[in-house]
């Protein structure tokens, strides 16, 4: 049996398909470890799994990661420029550097046969290329290939320079980009919802992957009890700074409407809760979808995968990052509709909501896309790819 060591970010959407993926790798029986910047709950980690996270990243540079963290609610202020700005210069690079030293300590302990990075988690790729050992990406957002490249140039240019200085500083002098894996680039959904045409090799569509942690308790007798249609609120793990504004919005549209709010949020942000709310800090997502009729949320790529493999429509209100590109993927496979979050008025959330409830074509659509996510092979293909690279793939401890 081989060992398999997991690279990922602080955002618990982009651990989580990890989590799934390596839980289906440990009852295959390899050696399973993941190494991020800070902890998650132990009842997240799939049984036989190791989850680190070195003394030295908080040790030597706690304040600075917690200030990183904080910043993330900065997104939905910011325009586009700044947006990357913040991403890249601000957030993925200091990562980057801050697990540097942590990262190749783990690395000369636990001599993974494979490395499974994440793609803004920059430092797995660039530790397994100075090791000598496979390296495989994971992107659990749809990529959007290229896009700078076309349409903003110079924002390419300035980040193909922070890129290839990044490396330089930590003593990669490649004359490309090594981050990311031109072996094996793992993809949490499907070409067609993608629509990416001709996707090179190395891009391995496995669609939204099954058996993500989803221990939480929940108030089943009183979701069965509810009255009329039901619809699931979330924005997710991060954006904190605008919860209040966007949920008193939500509360405003569907107070006196004939349906059922799920609200995935902090009861106490807000001091009374309509009678038509139900509302928990962590629901048990993959479970509640399937007694949903559709699903409100910000474009985070685990809630929009959960909602179309239970055949729901969308109503994404996309914030920041990647949620655009997400929200247009979603309408372009008419399986949904988008309102910008800053632009999101009451009158228009709530007939959409209804267009999205009465309306059959969404479902449909929806329908549409969940085949192309089964097709696509999931948590099986996702690890058969990567049980080929120990067969294809030498490599040599430096």
């Amino acid at each position: 049996m081989s060992k398999f060591l997991f690279v990922v970010p602080p955002f618990f959407g982009h651990v989580s398909p990890t989590l799934s993926v390596g839980s289906s790798l440990l009852k295959r029986g390899h050696e399973v470890q993941w190494v991020s910047l800070i902890r998650i709950k132990e009842e997240q980690i799939p049984e036989g799994g190791i989850f680190t996270v070195p003394e030295t990243y908080w040790d030597r540079y706690g304040k600075e990661i917690e200030q990183i963290l904080i910043r993330q609610d900065e997104g939905p202020l910011l325009s586009g420029v700044e947006t990357w700005k913040l991403a890249l210069e601000d957030t993925y690079i200091p990562f980057c550097k801050i697990m540097y030293q942590g990262l190749n300590e783990v690395i000369n302990t636990f001599k993974p046969d494979v490395i499974v990075s994440d793609c803004i988690t920059f430092v797995g790729g660039i530790c397994a290329y100075q090791h000598g050992i496979p390296y495989v990406t994971t992107t659990p957002v749809p990529p959007d290939l290229g896009a700078n490249a076309i349409n903003s140039p110079k924002i390419w240019a300035w980040q193909q320079n922070l890129m290839f200085n990044l490396q330089k500083e930590l003593g990669v002098t490649h004359s490309e980009l090594i981050f990311h894996s031109q072996k094996l680039n793992l993809v949490f959904t499907s070409q067609h919802f993608a629509a990416i045409a001709n996707p090179e090799p190395h891009m391995q569509f496995v669609g939204p992957v099954e058996g993500r942690p989803n221990v939480v308790n929940f108030d089943w007798n009183r979701l069965e009890k509810s009255k009329g249609p039901k619809v699931f609120v979330s924005l997710g793990t991060l954006l904190e700074d605008i919860r209040k504004e966007f949920f008193l919005k939500v509360i405003e549209a569907f107070k006196d409407e004939p349906l059922t709010i799920v609200a995935a949020t902090k009861p106490e942000i807000i001091e009374n809760w309509p009678e038509n709310f139900i509302v928990q800090g962590f629901v048990p997502q993959t479970e509640v979808m399937k007694k949903m009729d559709m699903v409100i949320c910000h474009g985070g790529f685990n809630t929009v995968n959960d909602a179309i493999l239970n055949e729901l429509p969308l109503l994404i209100t996309p914030i920041a990052y990647d949620h655009f590109h997400t929200a247009d993927l979603v309408e372009k496979a008419g399986c949904g509709k988008k309102i910008r979050y800053k632009r999101m008025r009451i009158t228009d959330l709530r007939t959409t909501v209804w267009e999205l409830i009465q309306n059959s074509s969404y479902k449909e659509k929806a329908g549409y896309v969940k085949q192309s996510f089964l097709d696509a092979g999931s948590n099986n293909r996702a690890v058969t790819l990567l049980e080929q690279m120990i067969r294809t793939e030498q490599f040599i401890y430096n």
